[in-house]
């Protein structure tokens, strides 16, 4: 159970001492997720972080005659919240839903200052986080600016190629800003092209 998350911590942090990795058994617990079921809804308080072993998860933000608009995607040996709402401790305006039935740990909020407090490392690690977060948001805010539905398209395929499959399309397709009609055009064209090709 923890022997995955203390690997994947100690690549973001390779100076992590055994000491440190070891209050992971002290501070994370085990938490599962049914399919479907929300880590965190819209409104709530963001209270913990969720360390993914196994399963997808989405943040999606509820919008008024245009459904859910999903701004992110979470897999395994990533860790998910919603990370203004955490790290501010105010309501949040999205919500965190598994996709697949989801296992991993969780740690809470304080327990997590307290280690930010307390070990370099830690606070590090957090730092790490967060700047992979706003990498992420970046990423896809550059897609909106710089790219059209097509080339949103392809570049999702070339970043994540193997969530294709696992990811139910309507939420891809929100993720890409368009329709799931117009997704599916788009993976019908793509699949002829590489077909031409051959």
């Amino acid at each position: 159970m923890y022997t995955h998350i203390r690997k994947v911590v100690s690549q973001f942090v390779s100076e992590f001492t055994k000491e440190e990795l070891d209050l992971i058994e002290k501070n994370f617990y085990p938490k599962k997720l049914g399919k479907n079921e929300h880590l965190l809804q819209v409104g709530d308080v963001a209270k913990e972080v969720f360390f993914i072993n196994k399963g997808i998860m989405r943040n999606y933000v509820p919008v008024v005659n245009k459904g859910q608009i999903t701004n992110y995607f979470a897999e395994e040996s990533m860790f998910n919240t919603s990370s203004v709402s955490f790290f501010s401790q105010q309501p949040s305006y999205e919500a965190v839903q598994a996709i697949e039935p989801c296992e991993g740990l969780a740690i809470q909020y304080e327990d997590l200052q307290k280690l930010y407090d307390r070990f370099h490392n830690w606070e590090r690690l957090g730092r790490l986080f967060l700047q992979a977060i706003l990498m992420q948001q970046d990423l896809r805010l550059r897609w909106f600016i710089e790219k059209s539905a097509n080339e949103r398209y392809e570049a999702f395929l070339q970043t994540y190629p193997h969530l294709m499959q696992r990811i139910p399309q309507y939420h891809i397709a929100s993720y890409l800003g368009i329709t799931p009609e117009s997704l599916s055009r788009l993976r019908s064209r793509s699949h002829k092209i590489s077909a031409d090709k051959i």
